[in-house]
């Protein structure tokens, strides 16, 4: 078998054990009160349980941070949050403050550390990449999944149908989609049994790339070369779908999250 496909292999491999995390998330006490509209009580499980170190509660409340969900956006808090759910072993979480180093939110920017940190997180496993330009692709990459995760509607991908997988070339810039998650279809209209796909996804996921590359701190040249690297791409909106029964709720009632000692995150 080809190197490319070994790599493509292990890039599918990493977004399916975040596709089985997704699994494991929908039955966690912070994210069921976040469908029920019910921000105080998420906010108070996140408080009880950070404090007692339950890295996927700090991964949830990090996000929660990061998107606005229950919780005023503060993308430095989230970053911290981040960083202690990493130090706690959350491998989603690694990336997530990985690109928050990139972003230089929370902490200093350097796609060199940025780089260091994701590599730990499971990309590049090989090191084909020099840490530079896989810091810098990872904060896009992160960056690219997050705005979907935002923007794109209730069961947009099925869940459990496959992987969201890029190649990407930092050098360049340029993306191609390599594999998605199956799209989801909206319901089907009286009298009709054709029932449409919810979204175009190579439209919607090349929108969010270009964003995320917009966005991004731009790379020194001089730090990247021709090198591509296929990127896993964590589109699960277990947390995001959320936002559905958020809408209904008046803003007041948001709670605040406590940060309480953080630790300072993966090197």
């Amino acid at each position: 078998m080809r190197t490319r496909d070994v790599v493509l292999l292990v890039a599918i491999a990493a977004a399916s054990s975040a596709q089985a995390l997704a699994t494991t998330l929908s039955s966690n006490p912070v994210v069921i009160a976040v469908h029920r509209g019910d921000c105080l009580s998420a906010v108070k499980l996140v408080n009880a349980e950070v404090s007692a170190n339950d890295e996927q509660t700090a991964f949830l409340a990090g996000r929660m941070l990061d998107e606005g969900v229950c919780v005023q956006k503060d993308p430095v808090a989230a970053a911290q949050f981040f960083a202690r759910a990493a130090d706690l072993g959350d491998k989603p979480a690694i990336i997530d403050y990985g690109a928050k180093i990139g972003l230089g939110e929370g902490a200093e920017q350097s796609y060199e550390r940025a780089g260091s940190v994701c590599r730990t997180g499971g990309l590049d496993p090989q090191a084909k990449l020099p840490t530079y330009a896989l810091g810098y692709a990872c904060t896009v990459g992160a960056l690219a999944g997050e705005l979907l995760r935002e923007s794109l509607p209730k069961g947009a991908f099925r869940s459990n149908a496959g992987t969201l997988v890029v190649d990407f070339s930092p050098a360049s810039g340029s993306m191609t989609i390599k594999s998605t998650p199956q799209v989801g279809v909206a319901d089907t209209s009286t009298g009709s049994n054709l029932r449409s796909p919810l979204i175009n996804a190579p439209q919607e996921i090349n929108r969010a790339w270009r964003s995320a590359v917009a966005a991004a701190p731009k790379p020194d040249p001089a730090h990247i070369d021709d090198e591509t690297i296929l990127l896993p791409i964590d589109v699960d909106m277990t947390l995001e779908v959320g936002r559905e029964a958020l809408n209904r709720i008046d803003s007041r009632n948001l709670g605040t999250l406590m940060r309480g000692d953080f630790l300072p995150g993966p090197h």
